[in-house]
C-alpha cells in the first residue's frame, strides 16, 4: 500500500523492498550505490523484526528456512505502522498459504498466538478487577453483572495444541512440537508486567467468550453449563480474577 508521499518519494519507497526494481530516476544521478545499501538495510531490518516477533515459528522452521521465508514476506508486505511490534499481522495467513508448509498447518495459529502475546504486552496499563468487587455484590446482583475486558485480554481457539507448542519452545533448544496437536484454547492476559497464558477447556472457552462479548455473568455461566453439565463456576470465577482478564464490573441494568 502506498502512502501519500510526494511523487519522487513514492518511487524511492516503492523500490526499497524489491531488489529487482531499478534505481529510481531521482537517485541515478546522485548516489545509486548508497540507495542499494539502504535498500538492503531496510530489508534486513524488517527481517530482524520478524525474527524478534516470531521466535517460536523461527525455532520450529529453523533459522535458515525462516530467514528465506521472512525475506520473501517483507518484500511483499511492507509495514503499515511505524510500531514494529505490530509488524507481521499478515504472517499467520502467509504461513497457511505456503505450499511447502501444507504439512505444518499448526504454524499459522502458533504465529497468531505469538502475535497476540506481543500485542497484549504492549497494551495499556489498566488495573485488573479486584476480588473485593465481586465479594461486595449480592448473588442476584452478581449474576446480572457485566464485566469489561482488560485491554490485554484475548482468547485464541485452535484445532491444534498451540499452548503446548508455544510452551515447549521457550527454551533455546531446537524447535519442538511434542506431538501435542490436539485442539487447545488459550486465554491471553497481562495482569501485571508479564503476559500470561492459560489453557481453557470447552466450557471455560464458552464462559469467557460470552463474558468478553458483553453477556452477563449469569448468562455466560448458563451457556457454559450447556457445553459441560458439571461446569465449575466457582473455579472459573477464580480464574477470572487471578488471570486479570477483566478490568471492571457493572450491572447490566446500568450503564458501564
Amino acid at each position: 500500500m502506498q502512502a501519500d508521499f510526494p511523487r519522487s518519494m513514492t518511487g524511492f519507497a516503492a523500490g526499497l523492498l524489491n531488489p529487482s526494481a531499478p534505481v529510481p530516476d531521482d537517485i541515478k544521478g546522485r548516489s545509486p550505490r548508497r540507495y542499494s545499501v539502504y535498500r538492503n538495510n531496510v530489508t534486513v531490518g524488517l527481517m530482524r523484526a520478524m525474527e524478534a516477533n516470531f521466535p517460536v515459528v523461527r525455532r520450529l522452521l529453523g533459522e535458515q528456512y525462516f530467514s528465506g521465508l521472512a525475506r520473501e514476506f517483507v518484500q511483499q508486505h511492507p509495514p503499515a505502522s511505524p510500531l514494529m511490534f505490530h509488524y507481521g499481522d499478515r504472517f499467520p495467513a502467509y504461513l497457511e498459504a505456503e505450499e511447502d508448509l501444507r504439512g505444518f498447518a499448526y504454524l499459522g495459529d502458533v504465529a497468531r498466538l505469538e502475535q497476540q502475546v506481543r500485542l497484549s504486552y504492549h497494551e495499556a496499563d489498566v488495573t485488573p478487577l479486584a476480588a473485593q468487587c465481586l465479594a461486595a455484590m449480592a448473588e442476584e446482583e452478581l449474576f446480572d453483572a457485566v464485566l469489561t475486558p482488560h485491554p490485554a485480554t484475548a482468547i485464541l481457539a485452535s484445532r491444534f495444541g498451540i499452548h503446548a507448542i508455544y510452551m515447549a519452545n521457550q527454551s533455546g533448544e531446537a524447535g519442538r512440537v511434542n506431538g501435542q496437536l490436539q485442539a487447545q484454547s488459550v486465554l491471553v492476559t497481562r495482569p501485571s508486567f508479564d503476559v500470561e497464558l492459560r489453557l481453557l477447556d470447552a466450557a471455560q472457552l464458552c464462559f469467557f467468550r460470552q463474558l468478553t462479548a458483553g453477556e452477563s455473568l449469569g448468562e455466560a455461566a448458563d451457556s457454559a453449563a450447556e457445553v459441560q453439565a458439571d461446569f465449575d463456576l466457582t473455579h472459573s470465577l477464580g480464574l477470572l480474577l487471578v488471570s486479570g482478564a477483566f478490568q471492571s464490573i457493572h450491572s447490566k441494568k446500568e450503564p458501564s
